[in-house]
């Protein structure tokens, strides 16, 4: 299996995103869109969806891995802690052969403060 292995991937997730990601996926829970909801909640402002975030990382392995991924995978991910508009995530990973065919690839997403903000397991076969 021949993939290009990709640098560390940055983004900053805008309010744009979240709002295009909201539209894209009909999920319009408030949390993600309203403002003063937002205020009133745990997180004290509008949160990135997960899924939106999971979709990014889903991007940095396409390119990383090609159609590999598609053939025969599977993915294990969890959700860490909240991302908020205008937060900047920093994408990286490691690999593991587990046999000549199958590789294990743990996926990082963090933010600038180090804060984990979900973390992956993909398995190519």
């Amino acid at each position: 299996m021949e993939n290009k292995i990709k640098e560390n991937f940055e983004i900053i997730v805008t309010q744009n995103m979240i709002n295009d990601y909201a539209f894209a996926s009909k999920d319009f829970n408030p949390i993600h869109l309203d403002e003063d909801f937002a205020k009133k909640s745990i997180f004290k402002k509008r949160i990135a969806h997960g899924m939106l975030t999971l979709s990014i990382i889903m991007e940095y392995l396409y390119e990383s891995y090609s159609e590999f991924w598609f053939d025969d995978s599977s993915i294990d991910a969890r959700f860490k802690n909240p991302l908020f508009a205008e937060e900047k995530i920093i994408i990286s990973h490691s690999e593991k052969n587990i046999t000549e065919s199958k590789k294990n690839i743990k996926v990082m997403c963090i933010k600038e403060n180090g804060d984990e903000v979900l973390i992956a397991n993909l398995t190519i076969n």
